[in-house]
Order: C-alpha cells, then structure tokens, then sequence
C-alpha cells in the first residue's frame, strides 16, 4: 500500500478509495439490502464518534469556533444514527410496527443541518463556547427525540408499509434541505475563515447532504433505489466531512486549528507595511492633524454657542405662543363678557354700570401693558429697537414714573416714597429706562398689600448711578431669583388683588438695562418684600 500510495496522487488516491467503497457495497447489496444499510451507517457512525473524539481532545488549541460546534455535535448525531441503524426494519432488535429509523433519521437530519446553520453565530465571536454547556443542551435535545419515538411515542409517523414516506416525512424533508441551502451559503460568505482545502469539502460535503436528502423525498420503499443513491450520498457527505475536518484538523493542525491566526499575521503584515509608508510623511501629518484639530475646536465652540442661542430663540418663541395662547387672548375674553352684560342688560343700575366699566377699564390698562411690552420685546428681539443715548437727570425719570404711577398706588393705597441723592444725569435712552422703572414700580404695586409702601431711590458711586425699587411685599423665594430674567423660566404670580401678569417684563426690563450698558438684580426676603435694583453709567461706555 505504501509502494502504491508513493505513485498515486493525493487526489487519485481519495479517488481510488471512495471508488472502492462504492464496488464494496454495491457487492453488499447484492447480498442483502440489510447489510448494505449497516455497513453504510456504521461506517458513518464511526466518523462522527472520531470527529467528536479529535474536537473533544483539540479543544483547547481549536480555534475555529465552527468547527468546534460541529464537532461537538458529532458524538449526539453519532448516537442518534446509531438507533436509526438498530432500529431499521429486519434488525429484529427493537421489534415495533412503527418504522422507527424513518424517525431517527428526520430528528437526525435536522439536529445536524440546524447545526450547521446555527455555528456560523460563533464563527466570529471572540468569547470561546461553554463546551459544558454546550453537552448539556446536546444531551437535553437526544434524550428528548429517544423518549419522544421509543417511549412516549409522539413523534410523527415517518413511513406507513404498504403506502411509503408519510406527508410530515417528505415535506421535513425539503425544510432540512433549505437550512442546508442556507448554511451553505452562510459558509460561501464566510469562506475566508477556512483554510482553503477545509472550505471546498465542507462545501462539497453540504452539496451532498443536500442530494442524499432530496434522494430520501422520492423513495417509496426503504429497500428502493432512491433510498440506496440516498445512502451513497450519505456516506460521500460524511467521508468529505472526515476529510474537511479529521484529516485537516488532525494531519495538517496548524493549516486548519490556527487559519484564523494566519489570516491576523497577514493583516499585522499589511498594517506593518502600510505604518511604515505612512510614517514617511508622518511630522507633515502631524502639522495637518493640529491645524484640524484647532478648526475643529473653533466649529465646536461655534456650534455650542448656536445651539445656545437656538435654546434662547426656541425658549422666545415658546414665550411668545404661550402669551398669545393664553395671557393676551383671556382679558379680551373678559373685556367682551363684561361688554355683552352692559350692552345686552338694560336694566342695570348706575353702581353696575360704573362697577363693570371699571373692570374694563383695569382689563384695559393691563391688556394696553402687556401689549406695550411684548411690542417692544418683539422689537428687540428682530433689532429694530436700538437705543438713543442722551444725557438725562434722574430727577426728571423719577418725575415722570411718580405721575405714571400716581393712580395706581392711590387705588391700592400704597404710599410711593421718591428719593434721590444724586444730581448727575445719566447717559441712556430716556424710553428704555422709563420703561424699566415703570415695570418694577407697577411689578411693586402688584405685590404690595393695601397700606404697604414703596420707594424709588437713586444714588452713585464712581462710575455709575444705582437705581432702586424697593416695596413691603410678599417677597419672592430664593430658589427663584435666579430665574426671574431668564425667558426659559415663566415665573408668574397673582398679585395681592388678584392682578394678572406675564413674566415678560422682568425679561423686558434686563434687555434694555444691559442695552443701555448696565445690570440689573435683585434681592428679597418672604415676607419682607423684594427690592430691584439697576445701574446704569454716568457716560457713554
């Protein structure tokens, strides 16, 4: 044997032994379909007990994740063809009416093509298989398919004599041939995780898997012919897998076991190879790479202070729907009920009368507020309003805001306390400042009670004058002044009578003082009322 296998090819001498095989049993057959049977299934048998054995004792050098699934599945496949061989029909040892091999080898079948499909998941994975596991699950599958056909006798009938293959028989059939389908596709798409040899017979050895199981459609007999090509195909499929994955893996280990260790040693090679070419030009990278990263630092800044003020334009724009929707619409609702009573009753009595017009007319005057406001906020936040800075005393604002004022605080009965200790005038837009000193006057009438007061103070110190709006009000809480000039937060309460309010023009009054180069706070206490307060220059900044 040695003298011929030196002449003969590798190729011709694989050739040569299959042929052989096949003259051996087609003289079986001739004998006995029986013995043919046997001879196939154990021979098939002793192939996956063998490839259990050499996974089993390689496991710890096997790197091929799918090859260390399918062998591991071998041992069970092995023992599920061995019940399909000592139970096929004249073997007289488990004597049944039922064709129990027909059974054995469609749960066979199908335990080994799902394998062979559900391997390809771990073919990438880096985690090594819980091999424990593993024999665990294979053990719980058998165990089920043995009691399932011998004992609990619930799985389908697979062949009926005298009739042939049942319907679940045939069509399980063609589902075992689309997973094989399947996984030999899965194995084209992923060839370049085989050595090369490995990949064609376990390629060629599916394509086979496939005809034996289409072969197993067509019989009506389990001695026919088709059942006979069924297990030709059979033994070629499981003598190509001995070859892909016994021979590969146990003769040339370091082709098969390492293939994926191969395949990181060529790219290392090609990174190498690529590093060193690329560290040629490496310091004029270098350069390009800081001056990207400078710009790209620059948009990032950029992009952070947009999206800052994209926050502020959506926290306006969210302000401005919130005021049409809801504070500017409710007293034209009022100022129409009160109006439809005096219009539609005519029988009211002059105290009504006077009583709903002025409820109207206070409707009025808050509703003429805030449109004021939210005109000139509009009009700031499209920079149409731009200030006109001129020289002005501050004995001519305070003037001006005790005669706007005065009526409020004699409704409410609030005492209004002007005092001024400067005589410089300060540089700034006479209508801005009005507007500001009007809005924290009014906002300290709001929140004053009845018999309280307020004072309006100015005074300086080097660089600018200090205006001051101080009242005996309710007071705000801490955790809110931070909030109180930011349009993201709608801070709005009920004044001491009820009187309504926006919140706007807090907000108002910061963007016209910081217009006119100034600042703006405030300071409180619960209980004690509140005092705002804000600077402006003595010149023009």
């Amino acid at each position: 044997m040695k003298i011929i296998s030196n002449y003969l090819s590798q190729k011709y001498q694989n050739i040569f032994i299959f042929l052989s095989l096949a003259v051996f049993f087609y003289i079986t057959v001739q004998h006995g379909y029986l013995v043919f049977h046997v001879f196939i299934e154990l021979i098939t048998v002793v192939i996956a007990f063998s490839l259990f054995t050499i996974t089993w004792n390689s496991r710890k050098m096997l790197d091929n994740q799918y090859l260390l699934l399918v062998g591991m599945s071998a041992l069970f496949i092995g023992v599920l063809d061995t019940l399909h061989t000592i139970t096929y029909k004249g073997m007289n040892i488990i004597v049944s009416p039922i064709f129990y091999a027909n059974q054995f080898w469609v749960a066979t079948r199908f335990l080994e093509s799902i394998t062979l499909l559900f391997a390809f998941l771990f073919l990438k994975r880096k985690i090594r298989l819980n091999l424990d596991i593993i024999y665990i699950v294979y053990s719980i599958i058998t165990l089920i398919i043995i009691l399932s056909i011998l004992y609990w006798e619930i799985f389908p009938l697979c062949f009926v004599e005298n009739v042939g293959q049942t319907k679940f028989k045939i069509y399980c059939e063609y589902v075992i041939i689309v997973i094989l389908v399947a996984a030999l596709i899965l194995l084209l798409r992923n060839k370049h995780h085989f050595e090369k040899n490995s990949f064609y017979l376990l390629a060629a050895s599916i394509f086979f898997a496939i005809v034996s199981e289409f072969c197993f459609t067509l019989y009506i007999s389990n001695y026919g012919f088709s059942n006979q090509l069924g297990h030709y195909s059979k033994l070629l499929t499981f003598y190509l897998i001995y070859k892909a994955n016994i021979e590969a893996g146990f003769v040339k280990p370091t082709e098969t076991i390492f293939n994926n260790l191969k395949i990181s040693e060529q790219n290392y090679r090609k990174l190498s190879e690529k590093y060193e070419l690329q560290s040629k030009n490496l310091s004029e990278q270098n350069m390009e790479l800081e001056v990207l990263l400078k710009q790209i630092r620059k948009l990032n800044e950029k992009l952070i202070e947009k999206n800052k003020k994209l926050d502020e334009l959506n926290a306006t724009k969210d302000k401005f729907f919130s005021i049409i929707a809801h504070d500017l619409k409710n007293p034209f609702t009022s100022i129409l009920g009160f109006s439809e009573i005096l219009s539609s009753n005519q029988n009211l009595s002059c105290e009504k009368i006077q009583y709903f017009a002025k409820i109207i007319h206070t409707i009025s005057q808050q509703t003429y507020s805030l449109l004021e406001n939210l005109l000139n906020w509009s009009r700031m936040q499209t920079g149409s309003l731009t200030p006109h800075f001129e020289e002005i005393p501050a004995s001519e604002l305070l003037t001006e805001i005790m005669f706007l004022c005065e009526k409020m605080t004699e409704n409410k009965k609030i005492q209004l306390n002007l005092l001024n200790n400067v005589k410089t005038s300060v540089f700034a837009d006479r209508e801005m400042i009005k507007t500001v000193l009007r809005n924290l006057v009014i906002n300290a009438i709001k929140f004053t009670y009845p018999d309280g007061r307020i004072l309006v103070e100015v005074f300086e110190n080097q660089e600018f004058i200090i205006f001051s709006v101080s009242d005996t009000g309710i007071g705000i809480e801490q955790q809110h002044l931070e909030k109180l000039f930011k349009i993201e937060s709608k801070l709005s309460k009920l004044g001491t009578s009820e009187e309504k309010g926006t919140g706007l023009g807090l907000i108002l009054c910061k963007e016209f003082v910081e217009k006119n180069n100034g600042k703006i706070w405030c300071e409180s206490e619960i209980g004690k009322g509140s005092k705002f307060s804000f600077s402006l220059p003595k010149k023009f900044a």
